[in-house]
């Protein structure tokens, strides 16, 4: 059993955004990115992680321990949860980019921006993290960056006693850098949590919080592909 503090996946996203100081806001390509020709971008998408419950705000010891005891039938019930539609998400992207008449290419190597070399720009916008080597190593003009965070269950904590329900729960971060001068052209955080429309409690297959689960993933894949298709019927 695996239960993890929210604090762990602040700290994800802070490395691999690259950000140490103000968060990045989200970004959307302008009015004629899409049709700029001989795009060239390569799509780079984490592994899924195995499905969890998250305890946000059980952040001493002793309340961590409590919380995982509390919820351990939950937890290993999730553990036996399904990614393929959360793993169907990059087959996806790249769909969607062929459609837009761009050159896919894919990125086979393991995703790990936070050992990127670290870039400095005054220039809005800019991944703090340098991308420059996928350029010539892949021959792409743009790199497409998708990290899955969390997918599991997210049921938030004050110490030692639970504030929510358990609900179904899918954190992801994408974002499109211009590798030409290490700008994002897209940006968009996705944090999504589905409550259970019916009884939760329900063990040992907890069915109405396992429908929230595939939603959770199911809303947060929409609004991925939405985001970044939504920008490009706009041109």
């Amino acid at each position: 059993m695996k239960l993890k503090l929210m604090g762990l996946l602040a700290l994800g996203v802070v490395l691999l955004s690259g950000c140490a100081g103000t968060p990045q806001m989200p970004v959307t390509p302008d009015s004629m990115f899409w049709q700029q020709p001989s795009k060239r971008i390569g799509v780079a998408v984490s592994d899924v992680p195995n499905p969890n419950v998250y305890l946000p705000g059980a952040s001493c010891l002793l309340c961590l321990a409590a919380a995982e005891v509390a919820n351990s039938s939950l937890s290993k019930h999730t553990e036996t949860l399904s990614t393929e539609d959360a793993q169907a998400l990059k087959a996806e992207l790249q769909k969607l980019l062929e459609a837009k008449n761009v050159e896919v290419v894919e990125v086979t190597e393991p995703l790990a921006v936070n050992k990127l070399p670290k870039f400095k720009s005054e220039v809005p916008n800019t991944a703090k993290r340098n991308f420059a080597a996928y350029k010539d190593r892949y021959n792409i003009s743009h790199l497409l960056v998708l990290d899955i965070n969390a997918v599991g269950m997210h049921r938030a904590y004050s110490g030692y006693v639970s504030t929510s329900d358990p609900k179904g729960y899918f954190s992801a971060l994408g974002y499109l850098v211009d590798l030409s001068d290490n700008t994002y052209e897209w940006y968009k955080p996705v944090n999504v949590t589905k409550a259970a429309t019916e009884e939760w409690d329900e063990a040992p297959t907890f069915p109405a919080l396992t429908n929230a689960y595939y939603q959770a993933i199911a809303e947060g894949k929409e609004i991925i592909i939405s985001s970044l298709d939504s920008q490009a019927a706009e041109n």
